[in-house]
């Protein structure tokens, strides 16, 4: 991997900054920001060729997604965002008093708020407490009773970066027959991805952070096997088989996941992700991992040797993009203030600074992070 070449893609935050919140809202690559320009254009102009072009780009995103996730098109939607596919999940299940799901405390909203709003069926939601910021396998065990329908949790946690296990807990799920659902967004784009080695039963994620994609484009991940599992929770034109002609009324719901793509697409988002996937996989995802690994331990031994504390879990099968860390005499406020000294940019989550670099920064930048911390 030539990192240069990425570097160039970049240019715009790198005038004078080290931008460190790809965990939250990341910048667009001139590849993805192009694509999503030459797709306006296209729509300005709409000559049957025009539109047949972002027709084609939006088929080049499916491609891209199903390679980056290791999961046949037919089994992936395009959605809005990572919130909509959890949604559909809580909301499509069939549910019945008694019911149980398993999720993490300290969980973005996103999966939490669906699952728990099914109280007024009588579902019970029930919540790990993570043990030094992580989650055993054996905890998660121990949580799955025979009530339990769904373990539904993020594959990276947003404030600690905790990455679970997928493959493991995966097995497990399918071993006690509970569906597992899980959010990718804080993994995908920085770490290689296999949801059908996984044992994933439904996935969701979005294109603004790890993808450095736009927002207002994700992904709902359904394999053909669970699809009846699922009751649409909206349906339109394009959840049938035939949508034309429109008046001829037959609902025969698609045999696929594009049967949650009910109406209209945010096609020019779309055409973004497609882009920025194609970046990433163009990079190699086995070598985006290796220097966001290399970066954040960059942060983590130095830092530590002055003092902060990392509360981000870095071991082998656990470690992610995410590192979050206090200092004894530094509060967060002040260590944000240095970094703007030097350009950086970073967030306070849950009175911890999380910092969050990508795989197209350098080794100096995080040394230049590094010292204005110190």
């Amino acid at each position: 991997m030539n990192l240069n070449v990425y570097r160039d893609q970049f240019v715009p935050v790198r005038k004078g900054r080290i931008f460190l919140n790809h965990a939250g809202v990341s910048p667009l690559s001139d590849r993805a920001a192009q694509a999503m320009k030459d797709a306006i254009d296209n729509f300005q102009g709409m000559t049957p060729k025009e539109w047949m072009t972002n027709e084609t780009s939006l088929s080049r995103c499916r491609r891209a997604l199903s390679q980056m996730l290791n999961a046949p098109e037919a089994d992936l939607a395009l959605t809005r965002n990572t919130t909509d596919g959890v949604n559909w999940v809580a909301n499509g299940l069939a549910w019945n008093p008694g019911d149980r799901v398993v999720s993490i405390n300290g969980e973005y909203p996103t999966n939490y708020y669906p699952w728990l709003r099914l109280q007024n069926k009588g579902v019970e939601l029930h919540l790990i407490e993570p043990v030094q910021h992580r989650v055993s396998l054996e905890q998660i065990e121990q949580a799955l009773t025979p009530e339990t329908r769904v373990f539904a949790v993020s594959w990276v946690q947003f404030v600690s970066g905790f990455r679970l296990d997928l493959e493991a807990v995966g097995a497990l799920c399918a071993e006690k027959s509970v569906l597992f659902v899980v959010d990718v967004i804080q993994g995908m784009g920085a770490l290689p991805l296999d949801l059908k080695k996984s044992r994933v039963s439904f996935a969701s994620g979005g294109a603004q952070k790890w993808m450095i994609g736009p927002q207002g484009a994700g992904f709902f991940y359904c394999p053909k096997e669970n699809l009846d599992q699922l009751e649409p929770v909206h349906v339109g034109a394009d959840s049938v088989v035939n949508p034309v002609p429109y008046l001829n009324y037959d609902f025969t719901l698609r045999p696929d996941a594009r049967r949650f793509e009910y109406s209209t697409l945010p096609v020019v988002p779309l055409i973004g992700m497609g882009a920025a996937a194609e970046l990433l996989l163009e990079a190699g995802m086995e070598n985006v991992s290796k220097r966001i690994k290399l970066l954040t331990d960059i942060l983590v031994n130095e830092l530590g040797k002055k003092g902060w504390t990392c509360h981000s879990p870095r071991e082998d099968n656990e470690w992610s993009g995410i590192v979050s860390l206090t200092h004894p005499a530094i509060t967060i406020d002040e260590a944000c203030s240095r970094l703007a000294t030097v350009g950086a940019f970073a967030r306070e989550r849950e009175g911890m600074l999380r910092l969050a670099p990508h795989f197209y920064q350098t080794e100096d930048e995080m040394r230049t992070v590094v010292d204005c911390l110190l």
